[in-house]
């Protein structure tokens, strides 16, 4: 099985006079046009002090899967100082910065038209303390490379930490690299931290080549991880917290106005039931249950009913005692407005929303539910 590839570069390709940029996921030599964007280019300067580094080359390269692109380069003068200007496209691209010494010594990095960046080091603490500034990913930058230098080091898990620490950040693209190597990698909590990174560049960055890039590299990992656990690529997502679930705003037994949304923070399951529905009076011994054992870990219900008659519904809350406080209805039985907002065609119908209001699961009833909320809870 070929191992997933991580990295976002500029691939110059012949189409009249223009250069485009590609996604590159998993196949480097497949190229989908609709992936193609025009786009505008502008200045990056490189800078800075290499101690000891006189006459050296160091150049700027955009990697290839099977060729190395040189985008500029420059020789150290006799002051250790060099400066690197080149055109490079007004977006954020994966990038090396590279001495031509003995080894070879490179460091990653993001670039886009526009930047700045200053590295302040020696010829032989290059690849380890480049000590990079002026640009706003410099402490992730400057922290992973760090950790770099010790090769027994685990990478994925630093890679995970900081990509958690600032989701925004542009040096993402660079440690997105390290976070899955391969299939064997893949699990949820890193498909959460690159679903997380896709939508802070999606939301930092709406019209970049490198948000569209997490997002198709997003849907690769989803599309495998399904698989591997036989679900649709919908379930999984619906499972694993890729869909807000729409505000609800109902009226209590008393009156007073509830809303699904003044219970963020908490893991709320939303059960559509009602008095008159024999299976849901059936399963609501159960979900007091579990109610009862799991509200210490911030879990509770939020019961929406489907009944028209207010006596037999608020009748049947006591009877049944269903004692969390989270009970609402419209009173219009089929006709109400959530029943096609859901897309409800029998009840008990349940969500299960996590405290950031996502989806982690639908229709779970029974042992599936418990189970789930062990999985939650780490039972």
């Amino acid at each position: 099985m070929k191992n997933l590839i991580f990295l976002f570069g500029l691939i110059l390709l012949s189409c009249g006079d223009e250069e485009v940029l590609n996604v590159l996921v998993d196949d480097m030599n497949q190229t989908n046009d609709s992936n193609k964007k025009q786009i505008k280019y502008s200045n990056v300067c490189l800078n800075g002090i290499i101690r000891n580094g006189k006459g050296t080359i160091i150049q700027l390269e955009s990697p290839l899967i099977s060729d190395i692109i040189v985008v500029d380069s420059a020789v150290i003068n006799e002051n250790d100082r060099f400066t690197i200007n080149a055109s490079i496209p007004d977006d954020f691209g994966y990038y090396v910065l590279r001495l031509l010494n003995d080894s070879n010594d490179s460091i990653e990095m993001p670039l886009k038209g526009g930047d700045s960046m200053l590295v302040n080091t020696s010829k032989t603490e290059f690849k380890t303390k480049p000590n990079i500034e002026g640009v706003s990913w410099s402490r992730e930058a400057n922290e992973f490379i760090g950790k770099k230098k010790n090769g027994k080091n685990n990478l994925a898990e630093h890679a995970s930490i900081l990509m958690k620490d600032n989701i925004h950040s542009p040096y993402n693209i660079v440690l997105s690299k390290y976070l899955i190597g391969s299939e064997k990698d893949i699990n949820e909590d890193k498909i959460a931290i690159f679903r997380d990174v896709t939508q802070a560049f999606k939301d930092s960055f709406p019209s970049s080549i490198a948000a569209k890039n997490f997002e198709n590299q997003l849907g690769v990992l989803v599309d495998i991880r399904s698989r591997t656990l036989n679900l649709t690529m919908t379930d999984y997502m619906v499972k694993y917290g890729f869909y807000e679930v729409p505000d609800i705003a109902l009226n209590q037994p008393d009156g007073t106005e509830i809303k699904l949304s003044d219970l963020r923070g908490k893991t709320v399951l939303v059960d559509f039931w009602a008095s008159w529905c024999g299976p849901c009076r059936r399963e609501n011994p159960n979900l007091v249950k579990l109610y009862q054992k799991y509200r210490k870990n911030n879990f509770t219900v939020f019961s929406v009913s489907l009944d028209e008659n207010p006596t037999n519904w608020k009748q049947a809350i006591k009877s049944d005692q269903l004692v969390w406080p989270y009970h609402g209805s419209e009173l219009k039985g089929w006709e109400s407005s959530f029943v096609s907002q859901f897309g409800i065609r029998s009840i008990p119908f349940t969500m299960l929303v996590n405290p950031q209001g996502k989806s982690i699961g639908q229709n779970l009833r029974g042992e599936d539910l418990e189970n789930r909320l062990i999985e939650l809870f780490k039972f």
